[in-house]
């Protein structure tokens, strides 16, 4: 059977914290800010910002390829459960909390339960926009990582990958279709290419080299977006413009660097990059849901004007940024502490476990 292997430089070496994917997390997470207050204010959603999702998707890929494609799995696992859910559980449990003392409204075990889980995203269209209508996301990147985790030792073979890639995300569509599950097929399904994109530029850069296979699995991964496209109805629209974004954003930052202020952007958009993460747990809800009770309950202002409105979500987005930079930081001591017991720990025999006080960048 026929094979290229080729090769890329420059390379990025594991564990190095990596500027321009903390500014383009920021970036994506200004994208992501705009749209959904877009559509709290009802404008037009002509730039699309929902594609920050997948720009996040991506990068998060090509980290984990880079650092974490040679973890034990059990190493792994804890990494990636430290990264996901410690500020999710946060986040989750402030908003159930939140929606039974101010909104009245309490949510059935069974929601909670998948909820905390992460897998409501797949169970039915009746959860995955249930508690924060945002967490979908959260499914999305724990099946992700879990389909990282059974293939990570084998990222060289750009074949299995791209087979992977496609059968994940044509049975995801399915599953979706079946269950008329609109939110699903719009938000969740069609992004897996997305993120394993990311894999495949972070096996690139990382290791320097990759092969792929004129075999079976090459064929079946194809064969699976010919088929999503024309049987399903679900082209991937995503994925390729996110990948224009990153590459367009790579060759304009050396510009952006030139200019007077551009460092100051530049580091206003890594620290926005470092803690997007909790400002998309927390952001959606504030912005939307208790500005409005805000303007409905306390000011008793049942038609506020869109420059109330406006001045709720900037008031909101302060708030939101506080308990970002509080839940980040306190979530990253808690990983410290853990990281370092497990350097004191560590067996040499069982792989590397990187250098001291790197937090991930997936």
């Amino acid at each position: 059977m026929r094979s290229f292997r080729f090769s890329i430089t420059p390379r990025l070496a594991a564990g190095q914290r990596i500027p321009a994917i903390d500014e383009l997390k920021g970036l994506a997470l200004v994208l992501v800010l705009l749209y959904h207050g877009g559509g709290v204010l009802g404008a037009p959603n002509v730039i699309h910002g929902e594609i920050g999702v997948d720009i996040f998707l991506i990068l998060s890929g090509l980290a984990l390829a880079v650092n974490s494609a040679d973890l034990p799995l059990r190493q792994f696992l804890k990494r990636r459960f430290l990264r996901i859910y410690p500020s999710y559980w946060i986040a989750l449990g402030l908003f159930l909390w939140m929606h039974a003392r101010y909104l009245g409204v309490v949510r059935p075990w069974s929601s909670v339960a998948q909820h905390v889980v992460g897998v409501h995203g797949f169970t039915g269209p009746e959860y995955i926009t249930d508690i924060v209508d945002a967490y979908w996301f959260i499914s999305l990147i724990v099946f992700s990582y879990v389909a990282f985790a059974c293939i990570r030792r084998r990222l060289d073979d750009l074949s299995l990958v791209v087979a992977v890639t496609g059968v994940l995300t044509v049975l995801a569509t399915l599953l979706f279709q079946r269950q008329g599950n609109a939110s699903g097929l719009a938000h969740l399904s069609l992004r897996f290419p997305s993120f394993f994109v990311g894999v495949i530029a972070g096996r690139l850069l990382g290791a320097g080299t990759a092969e792929i296979r004129l075999n079976l699995s090459l064929g079946i991964g194809l064969l699976c977006f010919y088929f999503l496209t024309f049987f399903l109805s679900a082209p991937n629209t995503y994925t390729l413009p996110a990948v224009g974004i990153i590459v367009a954003w790579v060759g304009l930052r050396p510009l952006v660097v030139r200019l007077p202020a551009g460092r100051a952007f530049l580091g206003a958009l890594a620290f926005s990059g470092l803690i997007s993460y909790e400002v998309y747990l927390f952001h959606a809800p504030l912005i939307r849901d208790y500005n409005l009770y805000y303007w409905h309950v306390i000011a008793h202002n049942l038609a506020p004007t869109r420059g109330q409105i406006m001045e709720g979500m900037l008031v909101a987005l302060g708030i939101t940024l506080v308990l970002s930079i509080a839940v980040h930081f306190l979530v990253g001591w808690l990983f410290s502490v853990l990281r370092s017991r497990e350097i004191k720990g560590h067996d040499p025999t069982s792989g590397p476990v990187g250098p001291p006080g790197v937090m991930p960048v997936g």
